[in-house]
């Protein structure tokens, strides 16, 4: 069965299709784009679309005895408000999707048949109004097969590794999506002005890196930071190259990755819809 779950920015989970605590109305698969238009003698022309922030409905069907209740909407209530007042949004999820959001409204109706469920009606509030499923794969240094250390894993961002690498500075990769794809790239030390060629576009930092340190370029949010080994974090955004832009989407298909192979680097892409895929398995209505 597919997991809808909301997750709190303190990482504490919450399951919205358990046995005590249900979403029983909404929905999250509508979505509307905003036609920007020129006028014209006849009808318009269409120049781009764009987004709005989105905000879902949702209703939450508490069951159990009245002092249970209470204390599953008490947590609740101390999840949706510790995002709203910490500025870091909780993340809702459907299936392999998530969408992070706020909880901006809610109210409780407690049932007239025996007191035997309270109705949570709750306002989702999402700022960035995608939905999205990360892909995420590893590209080694050169050092990799020569029983050298991997020195660039020790790092609190972590992703799956296959071993059984490709030859040095030449990898594949498939992104099996229908648009461009937003990302995190994450960059290891020890290396100096790294520069990646995804299908011949470069994305390159002027920047060196020690053992230890990390680079990471967020495209979403126009970032680039380095990361040393005592924690501290430098802005690097003027580091990067200045004549192609490092934060150019990633395309989606058949991809060629060429690099010096004398580092190692994560991406992890974003592949962002407006509505989570369809899952038969459940269905909130």
């Amino acid at each position: 069965m597919i997991e809808i779950k909301y997750v709190c920015s303190n990482g504490e989970e919450y399951n919205l299709i358990g046995d005590k605590m249900r979403a029983t109305s909404g929905y999250f698969h509508a979505y509307e784009w905003k036609p920007n238009t020129t006028e014209r003698e006849m009808g318009v022309t269409v120049n781009a679309f764009e987004k709005e922030p989105v905000t879902y409905d949702i209703t939450l069907t508490v069951r159990g005895k009245e002092k249970e209740r209470k204390q599953i909407l008490n947590k609740l209530t101390n999840a949706f408000e510790y995002d709203v007042v910490n500025l870091t949004p909780g993340r809702i999820y459907y299936g392999e999707y998530y969408i992070d959001g706020y909880v901006k409204k809610s109210s409780n109706e407690v049932s007239s048949e025996n007191n035997s469920r309270t109705d949570c009606k709750i306002e989702i509030y999402c700022p960035y109004p995608f939905w999205s499923m990360e892909q995420q794969e590893s590209f080694y240094p050169d050092s990799a097969n020569k029983g050298k250390p991997y020195t660039f894993l020790d790092y609190p961002i972590t992703y799956n590794y296959d071993y059984s690498r490709k030859s040095a500075g030449t990898q594949n990769w498939i992104i099996d999506h229908f648009r461009d794809n937003n990302f995190e790239m994450v960059i290891y030390g020890p290396c100096a002005d790294p520069r990646i060629l995804i299908n011949g576009y470069p994305y390159q930092i002027y920047e060196t890196l020690e053992a230890g340190e990390y680079i990471l370029i967020a495209s979403r949010e126009k970032t680039i930071t380095k990361h040393l080994r005592n924690g501290t974090v430098q802005n690097i955004f003027a580091k990067r190259a200045k004549d192609k832009s490092v934060f150019t989407l990633i395309p989606s298909g058949v991809l060629t990755i060429n690099w010096s192979g004398e580092f190692g680097f994560n991406i992890k892409a974003y592949k962002e819809r407006s509505v989570p895929e369809w899952n038969w398995s459940i269905r909130i209505r």
